[in-house]
C-alpha cells in the first residue's frame, strides 16, 4: 500500500499547496479514514512548513532537491500512517506532527519512536540505515537537540516549528553519500511480526494472515497451510465427512494464529457454512485475547465496549465452558459450530481427570469428538499440536487423541473420523514434545499425510530464530550443543545477571516505544520472595492478567512496572518483547550427573523429584519462560545465602555458571 503522497523535494518544493493537499484528501476519502476537515487543515500547515524549510536548504545544498518526501506512509502491524518520511542520503527521517500542540506528550514520543523501531525491524531498505524519529509539536517550546546516530534509530528528536528546520539543515550537513530511492524505499517488503494480542487484532480487523507474516518465516507457509485448512472443510461439507486435522509446528510457529485465522477468513463462512469457534483451555489466553479484540472492536466500529465483548465471546471460548455447555446444559443437541479450533491439543488431559471433572471416565479428546458427532452430516475439528507445553498433571496430548480416534472408529465398519496430518505428527521429537499419534493404535487407519499441516519456522523470535532451540538445548540436550547455538548466533539474545535491578534496568531501557516488557518465573519458584519477588501474576485473578499485558507503561498494573511476574500459567500463549527470566530453586544442577534437578519445596526444605513426568513438567515450565521473548531476555539468578538452605548459593552459582557455559552474554 503505497503513501498518500511522494515526490523529490524538488518537485515537492515548486508544486502548489492546493495541488498536494487535494492529492491527500483524495487518497484519504477513496479510503474512508479520519475527520476530512481537521485533517485537511493539519496537511495545509505541514506542507507549507515543509515546503519552506526544503526550500531553504536546497539553496544550500543543492543535493536536497533529490531528497524524498513522503505523506501518509502505512505502517500496517499499528494500523496507522507515518505523517511524514523524508528520506536524505542513508538516513529516513520519520516525522509525527501534532499541529497547534504547545507541549511534547509522553505518548507522542513513543508512538514515533515505535513507528522508527518498526521501520527498523519490518521494513526491508531502512533496515540497515540510520532512523531519526522526530516528533514536530508546532508551538512547544525549542528543545536540546540530541545526537543522531550513523545507524539504527537514535533517540527521539523533539523539534517546533522553527527547530525542526534546523535539524534537517544537520542531516544535509553530515553526509555524502549516495540518495535514497524513492520508489525502491517505497516499494520494499514490509512484513511486521505482530504479537499474538496485535496479530489477532488485525485478523479482525480485516487483514489476511499473509499481510502478518516475517520476512523470514516464509509466510507463504501460513498462507498455505490456512487455504489447506478451507479446502479440507469444504471437502468435509461437501463429502459429509468428520474430520480431525492435526497442525502441529515448532514453538512460535504461528499455530495460534493460523487458528484464530480459520474461525475469522471469510472463506470459512462460504457454502451457508457457519463461523466456527476457537477454543482454548489456556483461560489467561483467552481472557487476554477477548479483552484486546473487544476494546480494539469498540474502537475502530464506535461501538461500547460491552457490545464488543458479546461479540468477540462467541469467537474466542474457553475449552471447559464449552464442554460444560454440552455436557451438562445441552446434553444432546449439537453444537451451533461445524468447525472448532482446538488450541493446544498436545495438553489434552486423559480419562482420570474427566472423571474428576465431569463425572465421565472419559478423556478430553473423546468427549469433543462425541460431541462434535451429534453433528451427523459433517463436522471438522483443528487440532493445534506443540511441544514441550504440558506443565500440569493428566496432560496426555496426541497419545490420548490417538487412543479417542481408534475407539471411535472401531465401533463401525466404515470410519466415524477421518484424520488428517504431517508426518512430524507421527515422529518423536520437540515438535509434540516426544509425543505422538501412534500407528499401532489404529487411530491412522483412516489418516491422510499433507505436508502443508505442519510450521517448521518461527514467527516469534525474529531477531533471533535461534532461541527455540538453544532453549531445549539448555534443558533437554545438553549444554556443548546449547553453547554452539548460541555462538553461530548474531547478536544472541540471552543475558545473564544476577542483579534484579540490572535485569529491570535492561527491560526498561530495550523495551522502547511500544515494546513491551515484563518479568516472568515459575509457581514453583517460591524462594524468590527472600529476593523481592513475592507475588505472581495468578491465572485465578484474570482481570489482572489482562490488565498486565494490555495497559500502557506508567500505569501500576501492566507489565512495566516489573512489580509482578507472570507465571508459566499466565504466559504460556502469550509474548512479551523483552522477557526477564526470574530463576528459582526449583531447577537447579545436579551435584552427581551434572544434569538439571527438578525440586518442589515441602515445608522448609526443597524436596527432589524423581517421577519423570513431573520432573518433565518443571523443565517444560522453564521452557515456556524461556521462549516468552520476542526479542531478547535477561535471566536473573540471584545470589541466594550462606544463612538460608533454601537459597543455597553454591547451587544458584552453578545454574548461573551452567547459562554461561551454555551461550548467555553476561549483562553486568
Amino acid at each position: 500500500m503505497p503513501a498518500y503522497y511522494q515526490s523529490t523535494a524538488q518537485r515537492f518544493i515548486t508544486t502548489s499547496v492546493t495541488e498536494i493537499v487535494g492529492a491527500l484528501s483524495t487518497a484519504q476519502i477513496r479510503r474512508f479514514t479520519g475527520d476530512h476537515a481537521t485533517q485537511l487543515a493539519a496537511w495545509e500547515v505541514q506542507v507549507r512548513l515543509l515546503q519552506g524549510i526544503l526550500g531553504v536548504l536546497r539553496d544550500r545544498h543543492e543535493e536536497v532537491q533529490k531528497w524524498g518526501v513522503l505523506f501518509e506512509y502505512p505502517l500496517l502491524r499499528l494500523q496507522r500512517r507515518l505523517d511524514v518520511v523524508v528520506l536524505a542520503p542513508r538516513s529516513v527521517v520519520v516525522v509525527e506532527f501534532k499541529v497547534g500542540a504547545t507541549s511534547y506528550l509522553t505518548q507522542d514520543v513513543r508512538q514515533v519512536e515505535d513507528y522508527a523501531l518498526d521501520l527498523r525491524d519490518f521494513h526491508e531498505e531502512s533496515r540497515h540505515l540510520c532512523i531519526v524519529p522526530v516528533l514536530c509539536a508546532t508551538e512547544a517550546p525549542r528543545r536540546p537537540r540530541t545526537p543522531i546516530r550513523e545507524s539504527g534509530v537514535g533517540p527521539v528528536q523533539l523539534c517546533n516549528s522553527r527547530s525542526l528546520g534546523d535539524l534537517l539543515e544537520e542531516i544535509a550537513g553530515c553526509t555524502t553519500d549516495a540518495q535514497l530511492n524513492i520508489d525502491a524505499w517505497e516499494g520494499s517488503s514490509y512484513r511486521p511480526v505482530p504479537n499474538i494480542i496485535s496479530a489477532a487484532q488485525l485478523l479482525f480487523g480485516g487483514h489476511h494472515v499473509r499481510d502478518i507474516a516475517h520476512a523470514n518465516s516464509a509466510p507463504k507457509n501460513l498462507g498455505r497451510t490456512t487455504d489447506r485448512l478451507i479446502e479440507i472443510v469444504a471437502r468435509a461439507q461437501r463429502d459429509g465427512e468428520h474430520i480431525v486435522v492435526f497442525v502441529t509446528g515448532v514453538p512460535g510457529s504461528g499455530k495460534t494464529l493460523v487458528g484464530l485465522n480459520a474461525i475469522h477468513d471469510p472463506r470459512f463462512r462460504e457454502g451457508g457454512r457457519p463461523a466456527g469457534a476457537f477454543l482454548s483451555g489456556n483461560t489467561p489466553l483467552v481472557t487476554v485475547l477477548r479483552e484486546a479484540l473487544a476494546r480494539d472492536n469498540a474502537f475502530r466500529r464506535d461501538r461500547t465496549l460491552g457490545e464488543a465483548r458479546r461479540e468477540v465471546r462467541s469467537q474466542i471460548q474457553g475449552l471447559m465452558n464449552y464442554l460444560e455447555e454440552y455436557l451438562e446444559n445441552e446434553t444432546r443437541r449439537a453444537p451451533v459450530d461445524h468447525v472448532i479450533v482446538f488450541d493446544e491439543a498436545q495438553r489434552a488431559w486423559d480419562a482420570d481427570y474427566g472423571a474428576r471433572k465431569f463425572n465421565r471416565p472419559k478423556s478430553e479428546p473423546a468427549l469433543f469428538l462425541e460431541i462434535m458427532e451429534r453433528h451427523r452430516d459433517w463436522a471438522v475439528i483443528i487440532a493445534l499440536v506443540g511441544g514441550g507445553q504440558e506443565i500440569n498433571r493428566g496432560e496426555r496430548g496426541l497419545s490420548e487423541w490417538g487412543a479417542a480416534i481408534a475407539a471411535r472408529n472401531k465401533e463401525t465398519e466404515s470410519p466415524r473420523w477421518r484424520t488428517m496430518l504431517a508426518r512430524e505428527a507421527t515422529d518423536s521429537g520437540d515438535t509434540t514434545a516426544w509425543k505422538t499419534l501412534s500407528v499401532k493404535s489404529g487411530a491412522l487407519a483412516f489418516t491422510e499425510f499433507d505436508g502443508a499441516l505442519h510450521l517448521g519456522v518461527s514467527v516469534r523470535s525474529y531477531r533471533c530464530l535461534a532461541t527455540t532451540t538453544w532453549a531445549t538445548a539448555v534443558l533437554d540436550r545438553g549444554i556443548d550443543e546449547a553453547a554452539r547455538i548460541a555462538s553461530s548466533t548474531e547478536d544472541f539474545p540471552i543475558l545473564l545477571t544476577r542483579s534484579l535491578d540490572s535485569a529491570r534496568h535492561w527491560l526498561l531501557t530495550n523495551a522502547r516505544g511500544f515494546r513491551r516488557c515484563g518479568l516472568v518465573a515459575t509457581s514453583g519458584a517460591r524462594r524468590l520472595r527472600a529476593e523481592g519477588m513475592s507475588v505472581t501474576l495468578s491465572a485465578n485473578e484474570l482481570a489482572s492478567v489482562a490488565n498486565w499485558y494490555l495497559l500502557p507503561r506508567g500505569d501500576i498494573r501492566s507489565s512495566y512496572a516489573l512489580e509482578v511476574a507472570a507465571n508459566e500459567y499466565t504466559c504460556q500463549g502469550l509474548e512479551l518483547d523483552y522477557v526477564g527470566v526470574c530463576w528459582g530453586g526449583d531447577l537447579v544442577r545436579s551435584n552427581c550427573d551434572d544434569g538439571w534437578m527438578c525440586r518442589r519445596l515441602s515445608g522448609s526444605r526443597w524436596q527432589e523429584i524423581r517421577v519423570p513426568e513431573m520432573r518433565r513438567w518443571v523443565l517444560n515450565k522453564y521452557r515456556v519462560l524461556l521462549t516468552r521473548a520476542r526479542l531478547g531476555a535477561v535471566i536473573w539468578v540471584p545470589r541466594g545465602s550462606r544463612e538460608d538452605e533454601t537459597r543455597c548459593p553454591d547451587e544458584l552459582d552453578a545454574v548461573a555458571d551452567c547459562l554461561t557455559r551454555a551461550g548467555a552474554v553476561a549483562l553486568d
